[in-house]
């Protein structure tokens, strides 16, 4: 590649492989007519919870390319990504809320880090036609939040409403989740030519019959079964794995995620860190309103440099695992 992507890719990526474990799936979203044609969503469905995507991209002969039989809905106020779509304009212009656009994650301007490489041409797109990107890239920096997968695995990449039939060509790369600080080999694999029709859209939901939530109506499970209810309560099982994300860490800020879908009820989830001695050092409480995508916590800490022990509790659940704080 030949512009600053190579140059991204080569001080963040190092060398990465290639791969056949990542694919596309559809979810068809109900716009309830507001505007024109239907609304879909583009995911990335990863190895597991572990992994995080950060670039979706096209270079040498792999062209990226997005396409409609018909033409995309562009809202006058809308963008072709998702770095300024305001929570407080689509909830004065609803319409806007099926914009078309791309992204890594995010689905508003709040807590977006998504980037752009230089000369990356839209204008088709933003006229309602296809995209095509020959040298370029949108992207997040691995240790993004939003670069990490929500339940199921899944890392949102674009938004299409057309009153036609979208398909496309993408090439993505993901990030296996390990540290090397950590004493773990750390890799970014690269998936070329990963192909989506929305023809084959799905309709998002659990599929489980034994779920509390299980849909009737649901043609793909997304990871978000809660399991079943007892006595009219539900909770978090108690061989549900986490992660912690990154690790080490660096910013101000870290990911804790599940598996699979939080479940809280009335009872909140806390989260406690101590130190080496023993001493408790962190305490964070969360509700089920402050869960991100499904399955994750985003805790904000002013932790010095060191080596901590994390526990996630909720009533018969407790789990705990080490993590490193670099300053």
């Amino acid at each position: 590649m030949k512009n600053i992507f190579a140059m991204t890719a080569a001080l963040l990526m190092g060398f990465g492989a290639s791969a056949n474990n990542v694919e596309l799936v559809v979810e068809a979203v109900d716009n309830g007519g507001l505007v024109p044609g239907n609304t879909y969503r583009v995911y990335a469905v990863l190895p597991s919870a572990q992994h995080s995507l950060h670039a979706v991209f096209a270079a040498d002969e792999h062209i990226l390319n997005v396409a409609t039989t018909g033409t995309f809905f562009q809202h006058q106020y809308g963008s072709a990504t998702t770095e300024t779509l305001n929570e407080a304009v689509i909830g004065i212009e609803p319409t806007l809320a099926f914009d078309s656009w791309v992204t890594v994650g995010a689905t508003t301007s709040s807590n977006n880090g998504l980037f752009t490489t230089p000369g990356l041409d839209f204008s088709s797109f933003l006229s309602g036609n296809e995209l095509t990107i020959s040298d370029g890239a949108w992207f997040v920096i691995p240790s993004d939040v939003n670069a990490q997968s929500d339940a199921g695995n899944k890392v949102l990449l674009m938004q299409l409403t057309t009153d036609g039939v979208a398909s496309g060509v993408i090439n993505v790369q993901y990030h296996n989740g390990v540290s090397k600080a950590t004493g773990g080999f750390e890799t970014f694999t690269t998936e070329y030519d990963l192909t989506f029709s929305t023809e084959d859209a799905e309709i998002f939901g659990c599929t489980d019959s034994n779920a509390a939530n299980y849909s009737t109506e649901a043609t793909y499970d997304d990871g978000s079964c809660e399991g079943e209810v007892t006595n009219g309560i539900t909770g978090i099982s108690t061989d549900t794995k986490w992660s912690i994300f990154p690790n080490p860490i660096a910013d101000p800020t870290f990911s804790v995620k599940f598996d699979t879908e939080l479940v809280l009820g009335d009872d909140n989830i806390i989260v406690e860190a101590t130190d080496m001695n023993g001493k408790i050092v962190l305490t964070k409480e969360y509700s089920q309103e402050n869960v991100i995508g499904g399955n994750r916590l985003v805790i904000a800490h002013e932790l010095a440099a060191g080596t901590y022990t994390l526990s996630a509790k909720h009533r018969d659940y407790s789990s705990a695992q080490n993590f490193v704080v670099l300053r």
